[in-house]
């Protein structure tokens, strides 16, 4: 008997978490969502990302604190990292990229990790296209 309601049991604890995982990540894009509104930015992809979860004890009790990573845009030709910490359903921390880059002094340039050819690196440097790297890992 035990044999067909322990896994049945598991897999509906793992389907409920599940949910719980997706509802608490649906809670951190409104969150996002509304920090770019209130500071004039667009939220880009329409998407958060899960970058760090962390327990720890607080007034006796155990609680997780999570990190979401998202990418947003001063006026949609750049785009700037932005987080959001966030302990149970309510915000902890934020932080968003400033606003005081003016219109006629340039983007700051992006530091690129790897070497490129020098044959590649000339022929993007005036056109859309971007060369797809494989990326550095950020989780600690």
């Amino acid at each position: 008997m035990l044999e067909v309601w322990l896994p049945l049991l598991s897999i509906a604890a793992i389907a409920v978490w599940w949910y719980h995982a997706l509802r608490l990540r649906e809670r951190a894009i409104a969150h996002a969502r509304h920090l770019c509104e209130r500071h004039g930015l667009q939220l880009l992809d329409d998407s958060v990302a899960l970058h760090r979860l962390r327990m720890s004890w607080r007034h006796g009790s155990l609680h997780v604190t999570r990190e979401y990573r998202f990418d947003t845009s001063l006026g949609g030709d750049d785009r700037r990292a932005a987080s959001i910490t966030l302990l149970g359903d309510r915000i902890v921390s934020a932080s968003v990229p400033e606003r005081d880059v003016h219109a006629h002094e340039p983007a700051p340039a992006i530091r690129v990790v790897h070497d490129m050819p020098p044959a590649q690196a000339g022929a993007g440097a005036d056109s859309n296209i971007v060369p797809i790297t494989r990326a550095r890992r950020t989780l600690h």
